[in-house]
């Protein structure tokens, strides 16, 4: 057995990353090969609820929702924020044609439907469905108090937490189809596998995509973050940051390829092109790592959000959690790669 330390480093396998590109593209790999007391671990993987972390596990980083990595530091996990990106895509509610419900304000006094499993430690898709209802409802001067929330149980899925989850959101449209069909709601957040959408005749009430302001239109499926270990970022720094230099290689290499950036990010989670690149207005865009003041109160509008929910349960500093400095340290490395 190894006496090093082990180092996880993690990607989200549902929704995609310059973490997930880096990796397809080698750079990972290469620029990690020998990392003297370092065992490197990498895995594309869906959230866990882990918050206990022995010895052995306190080196990781995490790209992927921001979620999941607020709801963790709430309950008291130490990790940083060292970058965020923004990748807008189509989140539409959908209303039955004919259903009279053509507008935002049609959804008073309606029967919402949210999937997830509520006896869960954390969802953060009900979280997600909570926030695009709360932003159509608010086009029309309303709240989630004035709507009727119902919640679908999630079916299982077997295969643990490394089961490719973009399945997962396939079998979850299905259900709310099946519900909206059936009348058991009057509306569904959902982006319709074609099998489905051939044969229901929906109008898409409102999609979050087009209001004119990102705290509106900022969830988790939209703000991911890479989210290091307090562990990690003391005693591997430089790793931090030689970390990040490679996402924003991947990131160029992203903008220059646009195409084939969606060809590897789509081979890494197991699904077609064209639903890969359907889904969102420019992965190539969407990878880019920033950390400026605007994507910062966007993941402070969202730790507020899902502390108003009940999502998280304890307040805390968001400036203090967000460390700025590696990815500053990360592109003046890149700049002198450039010469």
């Amino acid at each position: 057995m190894s006496d090093n330390d082990r180092l996880n480093l993690t990607r989200c396998p549902a929704v995609p990353t310059a973490s997930s590109l880096a990796y397809q593209l080698g750079y990972l790999q290469e620029t990690f090969a020998d990392e003297p007391g370092l065992d490197i671990e990498y895995a594309s993987v869906g959230f866990t609820g882990k918050l206990d972390y022995a010895h052995h596990e306190r080196l990781w980083l995490r790209h992927a929702g921001h979620a999941p990595a607020v709801w963790a530091r709430a309950q008291g996990v130490a990790s940083r924020v060292v970058a965020l990106a923004w990748l807008e895509g189509s989140y539409p509610v959908l209303s039955l044609a004919g259903s009279g419900i053509d507008t935002p304000a049609g959804l008073k006094g309606k029967r919402l439907g949210i999937i997830g499993q509520r006896a869960a430690k954390f969802d953060l898709m009900i979280a997600q469905q909570l926030k695009v209802y709360a932003t159509t409802l608010a086009e029309a001067g309303l709240t989630l108090d004035d709507a009727e929330l119902v919640y679908i149980d999630r079916p299982s899925h077997e295969g643990g937490p490394s089961t490719r989850k973009r399945d997962h959101f396939v079998d979850d449209a299905r259900v709310l189809a099946s519900n909206l069909i059936l009348g058991q709601v009057d509306a569904i957040i959902a982006r319709l596998p074609e099998e489905v959408a051939s044969f229901v005749d929906v109008h898409t009430v409102y999609d979050t995509r087009h209001h004119p302001d990102p705290r509106a239109r900022v969830h988790p499926s939209v703000l991911r973050g890479v989210v290091v270990s307090e562990a990690l970022l003391t005693e591997h720094r430089d790793l931090v940051v030689r970390y990040l230099a490679q996402l924003l290689r991947a990131g160029d290499w992203a903008l220059a390829n646009p195409d084939a950036s969606v060809a590897l990010i789509a081979s890494d989670y197991n699904v077609p092109e064209a639903a890969l690149a359907g889904s969102y207005d420019s992965v190539a865009e969407g990878i880019q790592l920033r950390l400026d003041a605007d994507i910062v109160d966007s993941l402070r509008v969202q730790k507020d959000f899902l502390l108003h929910h009940g999502f998280i349960a304890a307040d805390f500093d968001l400036d203090a959690w967000v460390d700025p400095e590696p990815l500053r340290e990360a592109q003046q490395l890149v700049q002198r790669w450039r010469g």
